[in-house]
């Protein structure tokens, strides 16, 4: 059955699940990417690489099966 029709699949809830749990990582990446922005931060992009590839795998530890894939 398509989402169409109103019927709600496990995969649909897992979707919008993990959505709601990723928001405080979403967070983190908006604050530093206005740190940077302000001069707070050096704007480097080997240190930006390093601080979504930290971000990302205490989100995926954390979320376990509910952490994003890209």
């Amino acid at each position: 059955m398509s989402p169409i029709d109103g019927s709600v699949t496990l995969a649909n809830v897992q979707h919008l699940f993990s959505g709601w749990l990723a928001i405080p990582f979403d967070a983190a990446r908006a604050q530093y990417g206005t740190a940077v922005e302000f001069g707070l931060l050096q704007r480097s992009l080997l240190a930006g690489s390093r601080f979504e590839r930290t971000l990302d795998a205490i989100e995926r530890i954390s979320l376990g099966p509910f952490a994003r894939r890209v």
